[in-house]
């Protein structure tokens, strides 16, 4: 790989929702100008499997997923690919071969089989959108080809600013409007009183930066938050939502934990998550892929 090359990975299944994953990587990669690693892992669940499984055989499966990804990659001529079959655990392979390349996002498609069954955030998204050292764009029903409004809820997390960061760097790619949005919970004074604080110094730094954004503050009516952030998303017509996944706690500070999992799993648009675990990586990665994910600010 050549030196400071940026690389996506995008794992692959050979269904048609790969292709759809496929697409919209390949609209990033040729907004930020890198390689595209197409990833397909041959699952293996238990230890028995790795037994019984020989080098002839690993030989055959590689040599047929090539291939099978060959098939994809012949209809995108003049992208730059690069193409990899690994042997394991599906999210376990694919989080570690993003880290080995220092990939800047992976990019996913999580998909339901059937439209009237319970949606539920399929595993190997879970892991991997809650482990990530990079952050993860889960593309769901809605793909773009131009990200126009990015939605982007705010806590009180120390975290915020990664949010931030991100989203002006999309916001320079794609001319987006950003809007900024947190729920006030009745009985919840404090918290409130924190939040409305946060927000007028989002709207300080903000007009600082000379981006075109809103801040809003609504109420919470439904049950849960993240129904009042997925309605106003609609509303505003989302094309990307980037949210923080904070290590679950009691704390109402963190209580984007299990919000971020509902987000994820029922948004219409893509979203873009990043892991409490990165936010805690080696400076350095930080620096490079969360406070300037796409090397905008780089001179």
């Amino acid at each position: 790989m050549e030196e400071n090359q940026k690389s996506i990975v995008v794992p692959v299944d050979f269904s048609g929702s790969s292709e759809n994953t496929i697409s919209e990587a390949i609209l990033l990669s040729k907004q930020i100008q890198s390689k595209i690693h197409l990833v397909n892992v041959v699952e293996f669940n238990d230890w028995w499997n790795n037994i019984i499984i020989n080098k002839e055989l690993r030989d055959k499966l590689n040599e047929m997923a090539l291939q099978n990804i060959k098939s994809i990659t012949d209809k995108y001529p003049g992208v730059n690919f690069e193409s990899i079959v690994l042997f394991g655990r599906r999210h376990e392979q694919i989080l570690k071969y993003a880290e080995s390349i220092n990939a800047i996002f992976i990019v996913l498609y999580d998909k339901h089989k059937d439209e009237n069954e319970s949606k539920i955030l399929g595993s190997t998204v879970t892991h991997i959108v809650t482990e990530s050292k990079c952050p993860v764009i889960t593309i769901k029903n809605k793909t773009v080809g131009q990200i126009k409004n990015i939605i982007v809820p705010i806590d009180l997390s120390d975290n915020a600013d990664l949010q931030l960061n991100s989203a002006i760097e999309f916001h320079k790619l794609n001319n987006a409007h950003l809007h900024f949005v947190s729920v006030l919970f009745k009985g919840l004074g404090t918290r409130n009183i924190r939040i409305k604080a946060k927000a007028q110094q989002l709207k300080s730094k903000l007009k600082d930066l000379k981006v075109p954004f809103k801040v809003s503050l609504i109420k919470k009516q439904n049950t849960y938050a993240y129904q009042d952030i997925l309605e106003f998303s609609n509303i505003e017509n989302a094309d990307l939502i980037i949210i923080m996944t904070h290590k679950e706690n009691y704390s109402f500070d963190t209580y984007i934990g299990a919000f971020a999992h509902q987000i994820v799993n029922l948004s219409e648009a893509p979203v873009m998550t990043i892991t409490s675990k990165a936010a805690k990586s080696d400076p350095e990665n930080i620096l490079n892929k969360f406070v300037d994910p796409l090397g905008v600010f780089k001179s």
